[in-house]
């Protein structure tokens, strides 16, 4: 990650070390009435240390991070931990320098240790410390790209939403001016009536079809509205019986998800010479979970239409769509018998 980005990381970096650096000052008690040679005397090993685990989380780190080597972060982490050791060395003779020079006060160890041992002694700070620092920047970049993930994955969630609704809106508009356009040939008062209530149903579509989410209110409006036509369309060749039950109409639902199901009850609805047609619409809640169930009647005549009705792009549009916006939280079962079809959707709240 490049530098800027990780602003809140660095925010994260400089408290640690200001209340390890905290620690040190308030452990430590060389010289504690002369603050100079005490603040050189802690500043210039804490200010390596600073310096490299900073160069380790901001150019190092990031760079086997994007590459996914493990191996290669081991080599730098071992590296660099040398290196901190021979520069701590460093500063430990150039600490002794100051002190006998009476720049600083007085080391009281006298004299510096050896080199290999100096450095031995340093490797396993360095190398703890490289660690924790290290552990630290890559749980950073873990959330950050969880982070980005997440976006990602709700920005193709609302792609293939948008897509899915592009496809429901056209098929739906063209059958209903399909409908007017045949009952201006034969019925023009009945064509007006159906004008008057595609008027508000494409009031939902423009307002409200596109939205996350709607009202419960506004959405049964819509469906009564499209019923309403239905019953102008077949007027007296069908009977369509209606149940409304809402205990929250204020509740919200992704829009269009209890349509296809209404609509396919009318259009695979059997319609006899000698009797009626039936078609049975029920909406309701129990405590918070919504039921929707629709069934129509059939015959022998229509069971070629049982790969759409059960298969069709209405449906499979429908899962994906449940699946999107309610993962894990809705039943959908679509029955039929010898007489009728039937079909319950649940959202589960």
């Amino acid at each position: 990650m490049k530098w800027l980005v990780g602003k809140q990381f660095n925010v994260l970096f400089f408290l640690v070390w200001f209340i390890i650096c905290a620690v040190i000052w308030g452990v430590s008690d060389y010289h504690p009435n002369d603050l100079f040679s005490k603040i050189v005397f802690l500043g210039m090993p804490l200010g390596v240390l600073i310096a490299t685990t900073f160069v380790l989380c901001h150019y190092f780190l990031p760079k086997t991070i994007v590459r996914n080597r493990g191996y290669i972060f081991v080599i730098i982490l071992v590296s660099l931990s040398l290196l901190q050791a021979v520069l701590l060395y460093c500063c430990d003779e150039l600490l002794f320098l100051l002190g006998n020079r009476g720049i600083i006060a007085q080391i009281p160890e006298g004299t510096p240790d050896k080199f290999s041992i100096s450095v031995a002694s340093f490797v396993p700070v360095a190398l703890l410390l490289n660690l924790g620092f290290g552990g630290l920047r890559f749980l950073y970049a873990h959330s950050k790209l969880s982070e980005q993930h997440s976006h990602l994955q709700r920005d193709l969630i609302e792609s293939q939403l948008v897509g899915l609704q592009a496809q429901i809106n056209p098929h739906f508009t063209f059958n209903i001016l399909n409908h007017i356009h045949i009952l201006m040939q034969t019925d023009k008062e009945r064509a007006s009536m159906l004008l008057l209530r595609y008027a508000d149903v494409l009031r939902y579509q423009l307002y409200e079809g596109n939205k996350e989410r709607i009202d419960l209110h506004v959405e049964i409006a819509f469906l009564k509205d499209y019923v309403a036509i239905e019953c102008i369309r077949w007027d007296n060749r069908l009977t369509v019986d209606c149940f409304w039950q809402i205990v929250n109409p204020q509740g919200d639902i992704a829009p269009h998800l209890f349509f296809i199901l209404l609509e396919n009850s009318f259009k695979h609805v059997f319609k006899p010479s000698t009797e009626l047609g039936k078609v049975e619409v029920r909406l309701w809640q129990e405590a918070e979970d919504i039921y929707f169930y629709t069934k129509n009647s059939r015959s022998e005549k229509n069971r070629a239409d049982r790969h759409e009705l059960q298969s069709g792009l209405g449906l499979i549009n429908l899962r994906k769509r449940l699946n999107l916006i309610y993962p894990d939280r809705f039943l959908l079962e679509i029955k039929e018998t010898e007489t009728d079809y039937s079909a319950l959707l649940v959202i589960y709240r």
